[in-house]
């Protein structure tokens, strides 16, 4: 799998993939019945009733600055415990290196919300410290609380983050907020208390990074589904980005983004520049 990039005027998405796999649709909130209704999505984003999930890292460059968006998360049991913990962080670390973005260059990560730590924080034993040690951590201010403060709010990866909101390494945002001119957060308190997304404007071009929105494409167009407390109003959030905007989902597999207009999904060829 190669990295893929996408022109968003004068920004641009780079995705770094770690894994693609199949797997069966009640993982992710669907059943097979809906999967297979939408042969469209066959083989890119589903195959033989299964559908494809990645673990990658997504990038967006702007004006000078490297921005991380959730990566590799939601895998925590597969990448973040156990003997393999190790392993798994330090070739992430390896292919970012091949990629031309160590992890030492990043001077932002922004956590859509907390479903695993994924490989914002690097485990060294029983400790836990940022995984890109440059960078600040952008969480909304509902996320963090809901974990830290609130509770009994307590998703995959949160003893994770706790340790680094313990290190002062955790940064929290409002309902909006301003990375650069291109990038902003908003806060949607969807799928999760403090739940947002992440807009990329450039010009006329504009993506949107819709975080657990959608697990997969084929939830762009499905109404019903088990991935949300209220899906409703999920999918009510999730239908205002059906504009032809471009897409990227940080569980998507390659090539991790697609347009989307309501009632017709297109695959986004790599190198695609965003209009």
């Amino acid at each position: 799998m190669a990295t893929t990039r996408y022109a968003v005027g004068d920004a641009t998405l780079v995705r770094v993939p770690y894994v693609d796999v199949l797997v069966d649709p009640d993982v992710v909130g669907l059943t097979r019945e809906q999967v297979e209704q939408h042969h469209w999505a066959v083989p890119t984003w589903a195959e033989d009733g299964q559908v494809r999930v990645a673990a990658a890292v997504w990038i967006i460059e702007s004006e000078g600055r490297r921005i991380v968006v959730d990566p590799a998360q939601a895998a925590d049991e597969i990448l973040r415990t156990g003997p393999d913990a190790v392993a798994h962080q330090e070739a992430v670390a390896a292919l970012l290196d091949a990629a031309g973005y160590p992890r030492e260059s990043i001077d932002t990560v922004i956590a859509t919300h907390i479903d695993g730590i994924g490989m914002i924080a690097w485990r060294d034993g029983d400790t836990w410290t940022p995984f890109f040690p440059n960078a600040e951590l952008l969480v909304s201010e509902q996320e963090s609380a809901a974990i830290v403060d609130d509770g009994p709010y307590v998703p995959s990866g949160s003893e994770a983050f706790t340790a680094l909101h313990e290190q002062g390494a955790v940064t929290t945002v409002g309902d909006e907020h301003v990375v650069t001119a291109h990038v902003t957060t908003e806060w949607t308190g969807k799928h999760s208390p403090g739940h947002q997304l992440v807009h990329v404007t450039s010009g006329d071009a504009h993506a949107t990074m819709i975080g657990h929105l959608a697990l997969n494409p084929v939830h762009c167009l499905i109404d019903d589904c088990a991935l949300h407390g209220d899906t409703p109003a999920a999918i009510a959030v999730l239908q205002t980005l059906a504009d032809g905007r471009l897409l990227a989902g940080p569980l998507w597999p390659t090539p991790g983004a697609i347009r989307w207009s309501g009632d017709i999904v297109e695959t986004a060829p790599a190198d695609e520049t965003a209009g």
